[in-house]
């Protein structure tokens, strides 16, 4: 049995259309059905929606009674990549003033870190 290569998940997130299906999910305040989250996230071809959808549901969207809701790892994508709007970081927590002190990533310690995502892979022992 082949394992699964982690990039693949990272793979799926690098196309507009299934961005704008995890942008509408989030903005929504529940599951949402196939037409309407479809027309949230304004694709029209239902065949072309449904492919990406579906990559989509390997890992970051699942189906649920009413229809479609983001996976733990699709809210967690949303979050530190801002894609509902909102930012990577606390807006209360970050001070950009000019006489502030350079922060630190609190994932790898770095100053200044701008990595939207930290990937911690682990290989099994053998």
């Amino acid at each position: 049995m082949q394992e699964a290569d982690p990039t693949d998940a990272l793979a799926v997130l690098g196309d507009e259309t299934r961005i704008a299906i995890l942008r509408a999910l989030a903005a929504a305040d529940e599951p949402l059905p196939f037409s309407e989250l479809r027309r949230r996230a304004d694709v029209r071809d239902p065949g072309r929606f449904n492919y990406h959808l579906s990559k989509l549901r390997e890992y970051f969207v699942r189906e649920v009674d009413g229809g479609y809701a983001l996976r733990e790892a699709g809210s967690r994508v949303v979050a530190a990549a801002g894609v509902a709007g909102t930012s990577a970081a606390e807006p209360d927590l970050v001070d950009d003033s000019p006489d502030s002190e350079p922060s630190t990533c609190p994932v790898c310690g770095e100053t200044d870190c701008e990595r939207l995502f930290h990937v911690h892979l682990s290989v099994p022992w053998r």
